[in-house]
């Protein structure tokens, strides 16, 4: 599993809170992002879009940070 950080900690605690607006603010423009069923979604605007409808994901198997924003998330399969 990635080690933790508090972008990670950030993003986990946005999508359990579900504070949209600021979940949106802590993802790269440009965010990559895989579901746990191997879905790829592109772009914040689509990743919030579909977080909002799923439960909250467990922390993330792979991420990458860029600009200090969530730019690569791959969720546990599972």
């Amino acid at each position: 599993m990635a080690e933790q950080v508090p972008a990670v900690s950030d993003v986990l605690d946005a999508i359990e809170r579900r504070n949209w607006p600021r979940l949106e603010r802590l993802l790269h423009p440009d965010i990559h992002w895989t579901t746990a069923a191997e879905e790829d979604l592109r772009g914040a605007l689509e990743v919030v879009a579909q977080l909002s409808k799923d439960p909250p994901p467990a922390p993330p198997s792979y991420h990458e940070v860029r600009d200090g924003l969530i730019y690569r998330w791959i969720d546990c399969p599972g």
